[in-house]
């Protein structure tokens, strides 16, 4: 596992304008898991991207004041839960807005323990088991690189999306 150093460069823009900026870009929302000594950990993210086919790979960043991006670089393992509509209120829990914290999030959710120690959610749209590739540290947050070892589909549906500060799902455009 490499992990690469970035000198934070001064910005033009403020940290306001930034924030408000990036609440106009809409993005699927997925729940990034790992194992730790005291049980599953769990955030709620919009900062994944598919990365390449060959090797499958994805895009994940967590803010490094989190246990979660601690326990992701000692393991070098973490799964990405892509979640329905339907799963708002998990993500929510997982964002900390019913006040769960720690393990006890995962007391919500049809979650299953891969033989890596990944938790995943069942019944995600997909899920992927992940291996760290590489780690980039870029101000506040760190940039991992999962290359895929499993992939996992549950049911069907539609994705949950955030944009402007809410939860939302995808409407078809008409024809």
């Amino acid at each position: 596992m490499q992990t690469m150093d970035t000198v934070l460069r001064e910005s033009a823009i403020s940290i306001e304008d930034f924030k408000m900026a990036m609440r106009r870009l809409a993005g699927g929302v997925s729940i990034i898991s790992g194992a730790g000594p005291d049980g599953p950990l769990g955030v709620t993210a919009t900062a994944v991207v598919s990365l390449t086919a060959e090797p499958p790979s994805v895009l994940c960043c967590l803010n490094r004041s989190l246990t979660l991006e601690t326990l992701v670089k000692e393991t070098g393992r973490f799964g990405v839960n892509m979640l329905r509509a339907d799963h708002q209120n998990l993500a929510e829990r997982f964002a900390g807005m019913h006040g769960a914290r720690g393990s006890e999030k995962f007391a919500q959710g049809d979650w299953e323990i891969l033989p890596s120690d990944v938790p995943v959610l069942a019944d995600s749209l997909v899920s992927f088991d992940c291996r760290v590739d590489s780690i980039l540290e870029v101000g506040t947050h760190s940039v991992f690189v999962g290359l895929i070892d499993e992939v996992f589909f549950g049911e069907s549906g539609d994705p949950l999306v955030y944009c402007n500060g809410a939860f939302s799902s995808l409407v078809p455009l008409a024809a």
